[in-house]
């Protein structure tokens, strides 16, 4: 047997897992998580690796050279933030949400059309690791992008910007950031309704490596084992992508991963349905999706989570007779030690419905939607976003959802989010509840590129199914 060893640094734990690897699968045979070391992440990285190779907690990183595969991927410090500039709101920016997510980032503000003054200053604030800048067909609308341009030109940004907009003025847009490194890639959308998203991914993922790692202070780890992290996203996304390749009856699949800082949406299922009675307004979304929500977390992100989800929270404790002084002393507890893990019944119970918010308001951001409106043909439905009807089996992952085993969590927000206003949501119709058990998913999903049978398979056999005991 082949030792093998994958690794997350995530913004509140660092997780690692040693594999045996045999000719036809991937056996589990340990695994430790420490507390994210985030003023030197390399030393929480050093402690879990000396623990699964059985080595002193301060051994030498040189020292536990050669003695396994090591693969790692890394969320923390907040991840990747990217900064999206596209035109239309429905069609080039949405383009360029997905292609930043989808590489493993977080968008942290975006901005249609011409950049205002206000939107310049806010991006110099906010300084973002990458600006994705799109906009325009091949051949089509210049005008934005030749003003946006000369903006970004004048501002303070030092980040990368990938430009993957219309092709037609694309070395005017390098010349005109003469100051700023640009890279160019092909259009995210050539033709209206043609999505192109690869290549933006391809350089997202391209500047992690050469610049983020180096940022986050994992090149010694590089340097030594020869391996090259991945935004812990982008490890997930992939494994939700390869399952239904080696596993088809998982094609319609869906995960949510709850971690303390972001809540992370996957869906791996066909987005449109194309019928005589619903009309796609907007883009038409790829079959893997994600979506990420900086405001949605269990520790990090509480105090965040409780603004953004207080009429849901608000709801939760009415109907169980708890006071929301309850639910903010909670939270101020949590915030200040994100380590901690709830103690007693009570506490346990507040922690179910933060992570009940997370699901509620990450699936709302997710999932599509579509309106009743009427023609001279008769009644039609106008679907926005992608539609998640046709999935089969949810995966809960991140801390608390891989070890609670309430599938209540999950099913009870979607339940109520069935109709939002006077939209009506798209979400699974009838879904498994799984739990990500041995929480091996982001483990697992470093390793899929190189052994994606093995891990799609082992990643399927650490699921368990979700109870409906716990509320």
């Amino acid at each position: 047997m082949k030792p093998v060893i994958s690794i997350d640094i995530g913004s509140t734990w660092t997780k690692g897992a040693l594999f045996a690897l045999t000719d036809s699968s991937l056996q589990l045979s340990k695994k430790i998580a420490v507390p994210t070391t985030q003023t030197n992440l390399v030393q929480g990285f050093t402690e879990v690796l000396a623990s699964l190779l059985n080595r002193e907690k301060l051994t030498p990183l040189k020292q536990m050279v050669g003695k396994a595969e090591i693969y790692f991927s890394s969320s923390a410090k907040g991840g990747l933030r990217i900064a999206a500039i596209g035109l239309v709101p429905d069609l080039t920016l949405q383009l360029a949400k997905l292609a930043a997510m989808s590489a493993g980032g977080k968008v942290i503000r975006s901005f249609s059309f011409s950049l205002t003054k206000s939107d310049v200053a806010e991006l110099e604030k906010l300084q973002p690791d990458i600006v994705l800048f799109s906009g325009g067909t091949d051949g089509g609308n210049t005008k934005y992008i030749l003003e946006n341009a000369h903006k970004l030109e004048d501002s303070r940004l030092t980040c990368p910007v990938v430009y993957a907009g219309n092709r037609g003025v694309a070395e005017e847009v390098v010349e005109i950031m003469k100051s700023k490194e640009v890279i160019v890639t092909e259009n995210l959308m050539p033709e209206v309704g043609q999505v192109n998203i690869e290549p933006a991914r391809e350089k997202i993922r391209e500047i992690f490596l050469k610049r983020i790692v180096n940022g986050r202070g994992l090149s010694e780890i590089v340097e030594l084992f020869g391996s090259q992290p991945k935004p812990t996203p982008l490890a997930v996304f992939e494994l939700v992508s390869a399952i239904p390749q080696f596993h088809p009856d998982w094609s319609d699949l869906a995960a949510i991963d709850i971690g303390g800082a972001t809540t992370d949406f996957y869906s791996n299922t066909e987005s449109y349905l194309e019928t005589d009675t619903v009309i796609l307004k907007g883009i038409r979304e790829p079959r893997v999706k994600r979506t990420v929500e900086g405001d949605l977390g269990m520790r990090v992100s509480a105090r965040s989570l409780l603004d953004t989800g207080r009429v849901y929270i608000e709801d939760r404790l009415r109907n169980l007779g708890i006071e929301p002084e309850v639910m903010e002393k909670f939270v101020e507890k949590i915030s200040g030690n994100t380590e901690y893990l709830p103690e007693t019944e009570a506490e346990i119970q507040l922690d179910r419905i933060l992570a009940e918010t997370c699901v509620y308001y990450a699936a709302l951001r997710h999932a599509g939607g579509w309106k009743e409106t009427y023609t001279p043909q008769g009644k039609v439905y106008v679907q926005t976003g992608k539609d998640l009807r046709r999935v089969k089996a949810i995966v809960g992952s991140g801390g608390f959802l891989a070890a609670e085993g309430s599938a209540e969590v999950m099913r009870l927000p979607l339940e109520k989010l069935r109709s939002f206003g006077d939209e009506k949501k798209l979400l699974p119709e009838n879904p498994a509840f799984y739990r990500d058990r041995d929480y091996l998913f982001p483990l697992l999903g470093n390793l899929v590129e190189k052994y994606p049978k093995e891990a799609t398979t082992l990643a399927l056999a650490s699921l368990e199914i979700a109870s409906d005991e716990g509320m």
